[in-house]
């Protein structure tokens, strides 16, 4: 009988250099470098938000002092109070609380049920119909702003919530983010659902949405942080203090307040606007990270 052919052994130093340890070993100066950039850069964004806050609590008279100064000499608490009795500060923040919440409430009910319907229905022109959703991405919003601002004036929306909100109520990005994310969802289970009598409405939102909440989250956080920036529209439907939102409000608080005299209120009222999406992002943070990476097809 002839023995069977034996493999030859690979040299010891290429088994070693293949081993977990070896790789990490070669991974190891990479991920510093990567490490020394972030921190890096964290701390260039740190710096700026902390002489912010600094410059913010300064007297007047240290806001453009040469040479700057980081520490003011005395703390000046009551700059704090300075937007809210300055200007109608507080009104601009309600406004764009409402508006913010509304038109976020709304893009997660409609996208929701649009990528619902996409993901699990069959029905003549549904993919023709998706492709048309998602060319409007490639649309500048800007250009539609004409023929939707006289839309909105033809419906006496002008210096209305109305008018702020149900332009914004949903949104392409939306749609295709949630139909992503729902394609996910077993078929097994609404087949389920249905045989256990259940309709639409009740699958959706005692099936599908369980199972989908972190891409909601992460819709919720997408669609508040834009809204709760967006300018140029609230800017154009909305003149009034009754209506106006933080961006609009903090672009007339500047033209009335030029010089350094403005420039501790102006800094408080930005930081206080910053406020609710640094807490809403460091509240969904892990539901954010779960419902892109979900909708991504990374589970």
């Amino acid at each position: 009988m002839t023995k069977p052919a034996t493999r030859p052994r690979p040299p010891a130093e290429t088994v070693r250099a293949t081993t977990p340890a070896a790789r990490r070993r070669k991974r190891r100066p990479g991920r510093v470098i990567a490490l020394l950039l972030t921190g890096l850069g964290g701390l260039v964004f740190v710096s700026v938000l902390v002489y912010a806050v600094l410059t913010a609590l300064k007297p007047v008279a240290e806001v453009l002092a040469v040479p700057m100064r980081w520490l003011p000499s005395t703390f000046e608490w009551s700059n704090l109070a300075l937007p809210f009795t300055e200007t109608p500060f507080a009104r601009y923040f309600l406004n764009s609380t409402v508006v913010g919440v509304s038109v976020t409430a709304l893009n997660v009910l409609t996208c929701t049920a649009a990528g619902y319907s996409f993901s699990k229905f069959r029905y003549r022109g549904r993919d023709a119909l998706f492709v048309i959703v998602l060319a409007t991405l490639m649309i500048p919003v800007e250009i539609i702003y004409v023929p939707l601002y006289s839309l909105v004036y033809s419906l006496g929306w002008v210096d209305s919530f109305a008018g702020l909100v149900i332009p914004a109520g949903t949104s392409a990005f939306g749609i295709f983010l949630m139909r992503q994310a729902i394609d996910g969802v077993p078929d097994e289970l609404l087949e389920a659902a249905r045989l256990d009598g259940a309709g639409v409405v009740r699958t959706l939102v005692s099936i599908v949405v369980p199972v989908v909440r972190g891409p909601m989250a992460a819709l919720a956080l997408f669609v508040f942080m834009l809204n709760w920036d967006s300018h140029l529209w609230p800017l154009l439907v909305a003149s009034d203090d009754d209506h106006r939102t933080l961006p609009v409000g903090l672009a007339a608080m500047q033209a009335n307040n030029l010089g350094s005299a403005g420039v501790p209120m102006m800094l408080v009222a930005a930081l206080l606007a910053a406020l609710p999406t640094v807490l809403l992002f460091v509240t969904l943070q892990r539901r954010f990270v779960e419902g892109v990476t979900a909708s991504a097809g990374l589970r």
